[in-house]
């Protein structure tokens, strides 16, 4: 999640009682903030004068947004004079519309005047908003993720938790980006932290003031408080703070020391960090965001051990793309994609599972994604995560973009185009044309065909390896491949990795045709051929590359779930609620199954084989590692009690090959339901083992390549 997702979403502004005269026709524009705060969070209010620069330029009227729990108590010029202004109500985005009626002639120059887009210092003029808000709804329903999904604005003030997030208007707020200042006197022990560098914080009379100075253009600032144990480090120039609640700073070393080593590795990648600290601040709900400058992380999530082995470092590298590299979102959102890229794939590259990595995005896609229109959109059109289709297109698909890119250009060449983004983008809207552009300036190369294909266009190429010979010439030897697009034909950077007797020879072609041969010579003695050996290449697998998943099942249009007719009634009735859960599923009992349901649908097949009709048609072979006796289920040699235990395997369907067999098996109907619950997490897995209703063992299925031996 970064700031700019969090843009102020304008309703369509409705004709109001007191009419604007032609003459207030045009609307200033907003420049800057410094609001003043106090708290009072017993009362879950708060009380503000906001002092705002417009630049009016001639207009008549300034127009802004308020929360509707908010009330306007006077508006001023900078020489005290009230001015006109009307407040009307738009119950439904939870908003009200402010219309100041501007003063004749009172321009000034600011303390810190901004440029206006000539480069050139730009006059102002200042209004003092004095207002009042009353926060007391403390959300329920926000969970964790990396990006921010809720439509629901968040406001609430209180003595345990302050979460007050710009999209619900608490200052005057329109949909320009400014710059803040923002004072917050509370009470002592009692923290406020928003975005920005913290220049004062004062504790006196039994308050805490805080002053944050926020220099940069911003859609929004979202303050959070807490009665916060901080602990700060220095890294370089950056202040890096922990804000813990006292059960939880053993945590703030922990924390401190990992946002070291990802400000380290995004430094000398990406250049000088944006911003002048980073910050982890723990709140009640069960959120993972991240805001310019720092992230927001639920008591829950802070705990997870793999929190700071993951996404951290994906919060850490927003803040250059999201956070200070702002996405063009009509053109479409690239930052998930970047980010991805450079933070989740990123960390598994560095360990040697770069390959697998990809491998699973590219799985994502063809089991999420169906090759249709209605499925299907191009990257401009992404926005944000709705459902897991957007995923898989606008996060996985987004950092192969960047992954192919990078191995066209090599790994020099890329890094010095995502530097010369952030070196001419930082704090600009900035859209993937802009990307074009940085990546041809460093390179030489023209990349619109590139970005037009992959980026503009929808879908992916589907490719096989088709008629591939091998002879000899004198002491060379001479592979002839054939390579086959299906569909639409892509341009195509392709891989192709040959084995020989004395070792691998890796090389890149580029295809563009229905059709294409290419030639490849070797000194020494060939033993195989494969074809994208390292998924390097977006593109839709073929199936035997696609091992049967749960989430192949998941994500299948044609989904049966078989009850077995003959088990105990506590144990459907288990079955049973566990396909209320999954939408769109048929449910039949196995004496109702006909072989041409087995033959249209992917199976979900439930209860013991014995006692499911269906599993002597389907009879699912177990692979090796896994062994069922009448006590015992065997994962790699070690044993689990059936009587604790849930099994859920995938096999493919033998009635239909392009479909996946789940069988989903356990003796208890508590552990049943518990592990139907938790399922659809693990849908990237082959097999899951449940025991006492924890997770004890997962794994994946070998798949295979496109690959030929001689």
């Amino acid at each position: 999640m970064f700031r700019t997702c969090l843009l102020v979403k304008i309703a369509v502004v409705i004709f109001f009682i007191t009419v604007i005269p032609d003459a207030y026709s045009s609307a200033a524009s907003l420049l800057s903030h410094n609001i003043n705060l106090t708290f009072d969070l017993k009362a879950h209010s708060i009380d503000a004068v906001d002092h705002i620069m417009i630049h009016s330029a001639g207009d008549k009227i300034f127009i802004a947004y308020i929360n509707t729990n908010a009330v306007i108590k006077s508006v001023k010029g900078v020489d005290g004079a009230n001015l006109l202004f009307s407040v009307d109500n738009d119950e439904k985005e939870g908003k009200k519309r402010i219309v100041v009626h501007l003063p004749r002639s009172s321009e000034i120059t600011p303390p810190r005047p901004p440029l206006n887009k000539g480069g050139e210092f730009s006059s102002s003029t200042e209004i003092i908003i004095e207002y009042s808000g009353r926060f007391s709804e403390l959300p329920g329903d926000i969970k964790f993720s990396r990006e921010f999904l809720s439509d629901k604005p968040v406001a609430y003030a209180g003595e345990e938790i302050t979460l007050i997030d710009s999209s619900a208007c608490w200052y005057p707020c329109t949909n320009e980006p400014a710059i803040f200042k923002v004072t917050a006197v509370t009470p002592e022990h009692y923290e406020i932290v928003t975005e920005g560098e913290k220049i004062t914080r004062k504790v006196e009379n039994g308050t805490t003031v805080t002053a944050w100075d926020i220099p940069y253009p911003s859609s929004g600032i979202y303050l959070v408080g807490g009665r916060y144990v901080i602990h700060e480090e220095k890294y370089n120039d950056i202040t890096i703070y922990t804000y813990l609640f006292p059960e939880d700073v053993g945590l703030s070393a922990t924390y401190l020391d990992n946002s070291k080593r990802y400000l380290e590795l995004y430094n000398r990648l990406l250049g000088r960090y944006p911003f002048k600290k980073f910050a982890v601040v723990e709140n009640m709900l069960s959120t993972g965001f991240g805001m310019p400058s720092y992230t927001l992380l639920g008591q829950s999530v802070l705990r997870l051990p793999f929190i700071v082995k993951t996404s951290l470092g994906h919060e850490i590298a927003h803040n250059w793309w999201g956070n200070s590299v702002y996405p063009d979102y009509e053109s479409g959102n690239w930052s998930e994609g970047l980010t991805t890229y450079l933070a989740d794939y990123l960390y598994e590259d560095m360990e040697g599972k770069g390959a697998a990595y990809r491998n699973q995005l590219l799985r994502d896609y063809v089991n999420l994604v169906k090759p249709s229109p209605s499925a299907d959109y191009p990257l401009t059109k992404f926005r944000n995560r709705a459902v897991p289709e957007d995923r898989a297109i606008g996060y996985g698909k987004g950092a192969y973009v960047f992954h192919m890119m990078k191995v066209m250009l090599g790994e020099e060449k890329f890094y010095e185009g995502l530097r010369y983004v952030i070196k001419n983008r930082s704090f600009k809207v900035t859209s993937w044309d802009n990307f074009r552009e940085a990546f041809e300036k460093v390179s030489g190369k023209d990349l619109r065909p590139f970005f037009r294909q992959w980026v503009e266009n929808s879908g992916a190429p589907v490719i096989r390896l088709g008629e591939a010979t091998l002879s000899q010439k004198e002491d060379e030897y001479i592979i002839n491949i054939s390579i086959h697009q299906k569909g639409r034909t892509y341009e195509i950077y392709l891989p192709v990795l040959v084995e020989t007797e004395e070792g691998n020879i890796l090389t890149y072609h580029w295809i563009k045709d229905p059709i294409s041969v290419i030639e490849l010579h070797s000194s020494s003695r060939p033993k195989a051929v494969t074809v994208d050996p390292y998924y390097d290449v977006f593109r839709r697998l073929n199936q035997e590359e696609v091992p049967a998943t749960i989430g192949k099942f998941m994500g299948s249009n044609k989904r049966l779930l078989i009850l077995p007719s003959n088990e105990k009634k506590d144990i459907v009735e288990a079955y049973s609620k566990i396909a209320s859960g999954v939408n769109g599923v048929i449910v039949k009992y196995d004496k109702d199954v006909s072989n041409g349901d087995l033959i249209m649908n992917n199976i979900y097949i439930t209860g013991e084989a014995y006692l499911n009709i269906s599993a002597d048609k389907l009879s699912p072979e177990l692979p090796q590692e896994i062994k069922i006796d009448n006590e015992y289920i065997y994962v790699k040699g070690k044993s689990y009690n059936r009587n604790d235990s849930v099994l859920i395997l995938t096999r493919p369907n033998p009635f239909n090959p392009d479909s996946v067999f789940l069988f989903f098996s356990g003796d208890n109907s508590g552990y049943i339901e518990s592990a139907g619950e938790k399922m659809g997490h693990y849908g990237k897995y082959s097999y899951l083992l449940f025991f006492k209703g924890e997770i004890a063992e997962k794994g994946v299925w070998e798949a295979g390549m496109m690959k030929k031996d001689f």
